[in-house]
């Protein structure tokens, strides 16, 4: 089976509305990736088994959390990213959604999401262009549902506290792949400041040489051959390292939503977002890739179409949320690029994660 790519709009404003009222992590600190599972099981041909996935994941959620205080334009930056403000902010952005439309609402909130593009695992961002994709194919009068899935989505994490070392200038002497393989990495005995994906990206702050380092990459002119060149490279580390696979595929998927909201940001929006991009992707290879291996700067070789064959089949059986993710961009971006390295990365990482 070959990549859909198309969405089942009622199928996921059924799963949606079945969603409601979950929030936006679990068990402490795990992403909610129900609404964005469901698009993307949609994308890959999966839509029969949304209602029965959605049964199974539901129960592993929270509750959506309640109003605390109550935010509004004159405050909103004093409590970015707080966690017990959640109900708050989810409220706010509700209530900005309902003043203006979904596109407006998109390009006033995603610059103050970039900084904290880390945060939560880079979850916000990938909520967000899943969001983003669907109300795009809805029409002139897309349904409520997809409008709060966008205001859950653009939520935006603490930049003081998620914000990475540096800031790239795009501007070095090395290809992607090259300034990605010539990171320094954090030796794996270094404690984590917190748990999962993005308590080990805050213990990045000791690193020595990361900042320098990330200044290496000279991007490519256009934003979407940069974001083809990182995705790229990031696919061989996945790739490549086993040993890290849930950091490692959001340092795919992470940049592979950037590049659905690209079309809609203003340039410099753009190019800040590469940026941004770029600091995640080598966060996380800084963080998790230790030791360094020669094969995280080798592309994969393979027949395409054998994978295409059978990724998405596989996919949907297997069931897990990274796993169909994954699977739904990695074929996105081979159709872009034609690396099959992306295919590959999607093929093993599926057998490193276990079933849904």
């Amino acid at each position: 089976m070959s990549t859909v790519n198309s969405v089942d709009v009622d199928t996921l404003l059924d799963a949606l509305e079945r969603l409601q009222g979950t929030g936006p992590e679990f068990d402490g600190f795990l992403a909610n990736h129900g609404p964005m599972a469901a698009e993307a099981l949609t994308r890959i041909g999966g839509a029969a088994v949304v209602p029965r996935w959605v049964d199974h994941y539901l129960p592993r959620l929270d509750a959506a959390p309640e109003v605390v205080k109550g935010i509004g334009d004159h405050d909103w930056p004093e409590h970015l990213g707080q966690e017990r403000l959640f109900g708050d902010w989810t409220a706010y952005l509700r209530r900005q959604a309902a003043e203006t439309d979904w596109r407006t609402l998109l390009r006033r909130w995603w610059p103050r999401l970039l900084p904290g593009l880390a945060a939560s695992a880079t979850h916000g961002v990938i909520r967000t262009a899943h969001a983003v994709r669907s109300l795009q194919v809805a029409g002139d009068t897309p349904d409520q549902l997809l409008i709060d899935e966008l205001a859950q989505g653009l939520v935006p994490g603490r930049p003081e506290a998620e914000t990475l070392p540096g800031r790239p200038q795009l501007t070095g002497t090395l290809a992607a792949v090259e300034a990605t393989r010539q990171l320094p990495r954090m030796d794996a005995a270094t404690p984590s400041d917190g748990p999962g994906v993005s308590g080990r990206l805050r213990a990045l702050r000791g690193l020595d040489g990361l900042p320098e380092a990330y200044d290496a990459w000279i991007a490519p002119p256009t934003p979407d051959e940069a974001l083809d060149e990182l995705i790229g490279a990031a696919a061989r580390v996945l790739a490549a390292r086993p040993d890290a696979p849930i950091a490692f595929c959001h340092a795919v998927t992470a940049p592979a939503a950037v590049r659905l909201v690209l079309p809609l940001l203003a340039p410099d929006q753009q190019r800040a977002s590469v940026a941004a991009s770029w600091q995640v992707v080598g966060g996380i290879v800084a963080a998790f890739a230790y030791p360094r291996i020669e094969a995280e700067a080798l592309a994969a070789e393979a027949d395409p179409d054998v994978l295409l064959a059978e990724l998405n089949g596989r996919a949907i059986e297997h069931g897990d949320e990274h796993v169909i993710k994954l699977t739904e961009a990695a074929e996105r971006e081979f159709a872009r690029s034609g690396d099959p390295t992306l295919l590959v990365a999607a093929d093993r990482f599926r057998d490193r994660v276990p079933r849904g």
